[in-house]
């Protein structure tokens, strides 16, 4: 990025010298700079020569400086009204020197000056397009007195300036925003939390620029608003420029921000940008701002989602945090929106040979993937423990169905601790998958586990089977022996 140069800006901007009928004509080996401050990423800068100008002393401040129509120009000059009614005009010889009338106002020079640009033909002198986030950009030119057009929001803010030798103008046509790189996240590249697990939230605002619209910027106001679903930890906050932690105060000053919290509904939060709300009446002046013409804000802080939060993978109100950021005033910026989610398990326990039959009274603790179990008792506060005994119970009621919530993404297994009366406890653990989802329409962090439980086998019992083959064969005995009986009387008779 081109080197940001150390100038000065004569008072002779807007205000134009004095005709000397005695100053040099000579003009082309006279190299000046314009320095622009605050310029916006990827704009184009170019800078058309209105007037040329000689210097009596080009190193001092406050050497003198004469005007003239640029050679070729006169004819388109002096048939326009609007430069006749700012400007005096005197001739020598092929040169018009021209001088500011005592009624003639700045703005309506420069707005003039953008105008002859296109009446009188005027070519681009040179232009450059700002490529990276600093903020400088430097333009190599003749000495004049310049109209530098920007393509940042349309250059309605006009730049005027008198390079003789040098000069430096604040890029007041770009407007502050999050930028390419800016947004609002969170610590989970999926943004998924178990109830009780503190969220890290970090914005990011890379296009903070000294003005607005034309309008100076003496303050950031950094706003968050947050759902029901989620508690602000009200002393988490960190707050940076460009890489330098600020310092909470009531006192507005440089390094400092002033800060309103709720740890229910969000925050506001100050940062002051220049030392005064009102700019500059030197077109050049850097001004007295705080930081850097194009600064990054920085702003880190944590909540805890509560047990109010909304399952699932739908964005919700609920579970929602959206942050503006604001020069001055204004409160038209869009914001940047994160949503959190947390799961939810619901196991149906059914009969393994008629599924449309529910079973209640089945009792479950869940095993997460490190081999603990859960213990939910704070229903804030999703907690894990090695100690099965401790974990949380949960019983199918009489539809056979019972709900595990504020899980965060992951795969659980739910272990069976009773089983329905009249059913056999299960061997094995059920495994459950929780995932943030894409497609709502099938949300894999709302999963249904079907859980199948068979009938116990009626084992042998008194009065059964047994008992009654132990009859028949005394029975089928005792007839035996009364026909052999039978058999032996009527041989003797």
């Amino acid at each position: 990025m081109k080197k940001r140069l150390l100038t000065t800006l004569l008072t002779a901007t807007l205000v134009l010298g004095t005709a000397t009928a005695t100053a040099p004509s000579v003009y082309a080996a006279d190299t000046g700079t314009i320095t622009v401050n605050s310029t916006q990423k990827n704009a184009t800068y170019t800078a058309y020569r209105i007037f040329d100008a000689t210097v009596a002393d080009t190193t001092t401040n406050n050497g003198a400086v004469s005007y003239t129509i640029p050679s070729g120009k006169e004819t388109a000059y002096l048939a326009d009204e609007t430069f006749l009614s700012l400007f005096d005009t005197v001739k020598n010889g092929d040169t018009t020197y021209v001088t500011k009338k005592s009624d003639a106002s700045d703005t309506a020079i420069a707005e003039w000056a953008k105008t002859i640009v296109t009446t009188a033909g005027l070519s681009e002198e040179t232009k450059t397009t700002e490529t990276s986030t600093d903020g400088v950009e430097t333009l190599s030119v003749g000495y004049g007195y310049y109209y530098v057009a920007t393509t940042a929001t349309n250059g309605s803010t006009v730049m005027v300036t008198s390079a003789s030798p040098n000069a430096t103008i604040q890029e007041k046509n770009n407007e502050p925003t999050w930028g390419d790189d800016g947004g609002k996240t969170v610590d989970d590249s999926n943004n998924t939390y178990a109830v009780g697990d503190t969220i890290t939230y970090t914005l990011n605002y890379t296009n903070a620029t000294f003005y607005s619209s034309g309008d100076k910027v003496y303050q950031y106001v950094v706003a968050d608003t947050v759902g029901s679903g989620i508690s602000l930890n009200t002393d988490s906050f960190k707050v940076y420029v460009n890489g330098t932690e600020l310092t909470k105060s009531d006192t507005a000053a440089k390094n400092t921000y002033q800060l309103t919290e709720s740890s229910t509904s969000g925050f506001s939060l100050t940062i002051p940008w220049a030392a005064t709300n009102t700019a500059s009446n030197n077109v050049g002046d850097a001004d007295d701002f705080y930081y850097n013409p194009i600064s990054t804000i920085k702003v880190v802080y944590t909540g805890v989602l509560k047990s109010g939060a909304t399952e699932g993978s739908t964005d919700s109100d609920t579970n929602k945090n959206k942050a503006t950021i604001n020069p001055n005033t204004k409160k038209d910026d869009n914001g940047k929106t994160v949503n959190v989610y947390d799961g939810k398990i619901t196991i149906k326990k059914v009969d393994g040979t008629d599924t449309s039959k529910t079973l209640a009274g089945a009792e479950f603790v869940l095993k997460n993937s490190k081999g603990e179990y859960l213990n939910y008792t704070d229903k804030d506060n999703v907690e894990w423990t090695t100690d099965q005994a401790s974990a949380t119970t949960y019983t199918t009621g009489s539809d056979g169905t019972v709900e595990i919530s504020g899980l965060d993404e992951g795969t659980y297994t739910l272990v069976e601790t009773k089983a329905p009366a009249g059913y056999n406890l299960l061997k094995d653990g059920t495994s459950v998958t929780l995932s943030k989802s894409s497609d709502t329409s099938n949300d894999t962090l709302l999963v249904t586990s079907e859980v199948k439980n068979n009938k116990g086998s009626e084992l042998p019992s008194t009065g059964g089977l047994g008992t009654t083959i132990f009859y028949t064969v005394g029975s089928l005995l005792v007839l035996g022996a009364g026909l052999v009986m039978v058999a032996r009387r009527r041989l003797r008779d």
